[in-house]
């Protein structure tokens, strides 16, 4: 429950007005088509969506988290009942017997033009040599978390749910509240997922900016193309090439270049490496790998930069803007056509 409160303090705690999904038109399967595009960003962006529903026992949404584990999402637009348990719970069961190849077939068959194998996508994606695909496709799958998505729980979903979870079943309820909002909207009111203390969801990922530009090195332009072609953020020098290090994976990274605006954005991967790239006058450079690559164009300037964070501040080699000025920016540039 939502509860708006008076700044005042003195007035009673007044509960916003509870919606459902069928009141604003929607069925499960457009929930479902929605969680499949937006999951990472409603609940972590160490979540790979690789697959879901189409005919027969399939979860409603399958992913894999960094460490090759499998989520399986079986929603409901309803409230939750203990039957919907025995559903994600078959779910696993096939997947448990299944191998690798069938996690593939199921990544293959969601996507519209797969060009490799889900060992190697997964690779990428997290930022892993893709040359481990092999063995990191021997670790895919071979833990489970169940998730059942309803609107509310009741009583004897949550007692059975307990049950499951004392005989070391990884199984939660993740009950979300639908609030009306506007006429071309409504509001999703979610809580955080945590399995057996895994947590999955975590707060709004940081934003850092990467300059680009140098102004003391005759490589300054040959080390934005780098960046742009080798899709990554880099650094050089103290302390930067130890700054760098300490962007977390999952992070934004917004690539500045001086005088013109942000040119790329991404999103932190695991995969950082040490390198003096000929290319470079074998600078030594720290870098960071990005995926979920895009190029602006035109970029983001300067001054819609400044205008949306609010305030100006110096883009250093590596940065990160006050409050949410970051996020601001971020969804600006996302935003772009």
């Amino acid at each position: 429950m939502i509860y708006e409160i008076p700044k005042s303090g003195e007035k009673a705690p007044h509960p916003l007005k509870v919606s459902s999904l069928s009141e604003h038109g929607w069925r499960e399967k457009k929930l479902e088509d929605y969680l499949f595009r937006h999951l990472r960003q409603l609940v972590s962006t160490d979540l790979m969506v690789i697959g879901q529903s189409s005919v027969g026992e399939k979860a409603d949404l399958v992913a894999l988290d960094s460490e090759g584990e499998l989520w399986l999402f079986e929603l409901k637009k309803v409230g939750g009942k203990a039957e919907h348990l025995l559903q994600v719970m078959r779910y696993s069961q096939l997947f448990g017997s299944g191998e690798i190849r069938d996690l593939d077939k199921l990544y293959r068959e969601n996507q519209e033009d797969p060009k490799e194998s889900l060992a190697v996508a997964f690779c990428e994606y997290f930022g892993y040599d893709r040359n481990r695909a092999v063995t990191e496709g021997e670790k895919l799958g071979k833990r489970h978390h169940l998730v059942v998505m309803t609107d509310g729980t009741d009583d004897e979903t949550l007692s059975a749910i307990a049950h499951w979870q004392r005989h070391d079943l990884d199984i939660q309820a993740w009950p979300y509240r639908i609030y009306k909002g506007t006429t071309q909207s409504f509001h999703l009111d979610l809580p955080e997922l945590l399995i057996k203390g895994k947590r999955i969801s975590q707060k709004p990922a940081p934003v850092f900016f990467v300059n680009t530009s140098r102004k003391k090195l005759k490589a300054a332009s040959d080390m934005e193309n780098y960046m742009l072609e080798h899709q990554c953020a880099l650094a050089t020098g103290e302390p930067w090439i130890h700054r760098i290090t300490r962007i977390p994976a999952g992070a934004k990274v917004m690539l500045y270049a001086n005088r013109i605006g942000i040119i790329a954005i991404g999103i932190a991967t695991h995969a950082r490496w040490i390198d003096n790239p000929p290319e470079l006058n074998r600078e030594i450079t720290q870098n960071l790998k990005l995926r979920e690559f895009s190029p602006l164009k035109p970029p983001l300037s300067v001054q819609e930069i400044f205008r949306i964070a609010g305030y100006h501040f110096r883009v250093t080699t590596v940065c990160e803007p006050k409050g949410d000025a970051g996020q601001r920016v971020w969804k600006a540039a996302i935003e772009r056509p």
